[in-house]
């Protein structure tokens, strides 16, 4: 009897090391807002700070401070944004819980819509995904 509850207790014990843990959805917010808040400023300068350690690797700081130049060339200086959705969902293939958060952004030309990705990334909430689309 005492192997069967220390094996069932060993399964249990496993499954809730593997289940990821929950995220915490307004710091996930706070992160994208103060994010949104430099790129209405135009300060690309923190932009690294924002993202995960393996999105900075891909896209360096001065790739992204291209990027956010030449965004606001084509779209207009950013006019304001307004969150619309944040709900935290499973990534199968990566097995994590991450934070999709969706923008609508008005710009001098056009509106957009951004969206984000937030995981726990060393510790800290990070954004691992941003697209950008018209409306």
């Amino acid at each position: 009897m005492q192997i069967k509850t220390l094996i069932f207790l060993s399964l249990i014990l496993t499954l809730g090391a593997c289940t990821p843990l929950p995220l915490n959805k307004e710091e996930a917010i706070k992160l994208t807002d103060s994010f949104m808040n430099d790129l209405q400023k135009e300060n690309y300068q923190n932009a690294d700070s924002y993202f995960s350690s393996s999105f900075n690797n891909s896209e360096p700081l001065d790739e992204k401070i291209k990027k956010y130049n030449k965004l606001r060339e084509v779209m207009g200086a950013m006019e304001s944004f307004e969150l619309l959705s944040a709900a935290e969902e499973y990534d199968k293939e990566r097995g994590v819980n991450q934070i999709k958060i969706i923008y609508k952004v008005k710009c001098a030309r056009v509106t957009a819509r951004e969206t984000f990705l937030v995981v726990k990334d060393e510790g800290d909430l990070k954004i691992v995904f941003q697209n950008i689309e018209n409306l």
